[in-house]
């Protein structure tokens, strides 16, 4: 089985920038594990979120996601790539809330046939499928055909989680899902998630500024910010 990700000598900075945005040197996530990032603002969390979903490309190195070298695709192929075999659980949820609960988590398999081809290996139905991911993300089936706005935060959060494990994705990326949260509902949220992962044996790359949280993964990525990038630059030289 292919690693989930792999990074060499990556490096990411933005036209007419003179400093990197970020710079990692080496990592390697074996399929179905867990990585844990986190940083202060500036640290490019967010550019490492979007290198490994294909939106952006390195300005120098390699990064290979489930073995492909994605800055080496087509916009176009990157964008298929990204429906096909990743989970995205973004900070803002970013549910559609003119459409059900249910439909809210049916959307990946209406985007990706393979998606909904691994779906169906596992459940009769998409309804039944998408049900399934919401009764182990704990989600009543009493609030299912409801309207997603109806829900709270933490429901849509739950939400948002079970739209992003449909169609058993290889790769989870999330992106600060439970910066609006309460201790126990992150606590909760944690338990479920990266438990709903490893039963799927979807590998997970989790970004948070939260150093608490890491006790979930198991490897963790600390980012620096340029500024302290180059402090420690000037006190090595």
């Amino acid at each position: 089985m292919a690693d989930a990700l792999s990074i060499e000598s990556l490096a990411f900075r933005w036209p007419k920038q003179q400093h990197n945005t970020l710079s990692i040197d080496s990592l390697l996530l074996p399929a179905g594990s867990s990585l844990f990032v986190r940083g202060p603002s500036g640290s490019g969390k967010s550019t490492l979120l979007n290198l490994l979903a294909g939106v952006l490309v390195p300005t120098e190195g390699l990064i290979r996601v489930l073995d492909q070298p994605l800055s080496q695709q087509s916009g176009k192929a990157r964008d298929r790539f990204r429906a096909d075999h990743i989970g995205y659980i973004f900070q803002q949820f970013n549910l559609l809330p003119y459409l059900s609960v249910i439909d809210n988590v049916m959307l990946p398999c209406r985007l990706s046939r393979r998606r909904l081809e691994k779906a169906l290996s596992e459940a009769e139905s998409l309804t039944a499928a998408a049900a399934d991911r919401l009764s182990r993300l704990n989600i009543p089936e009493s609030l299912w055909q409801q309207r997603v706005s109806a829900l709270s935060v933490g429901q849509q959060q739950r939400v948002a989680a079970a739209r992003g494990l449909m169609g058993l994705p290889e790769l989870v990326i999330a992106d600060e899902p439970t910066s609006a949260l309460d201790q126990d509902n992150v606590d909760n949220f944690m338990d479920v998630l990266t438990g709903q992962c490893q039963a799927l044996g979807s590998a997970l790359v989790f970004v948070s500024h939260d150093r608490h949280l890491a006790r979930w993964f198991d490897q963790e990525l600390v980012l620096e910010s340029e500024a302290q990038a180059q402090n420690k630059s000037e006190s090595v030289s």
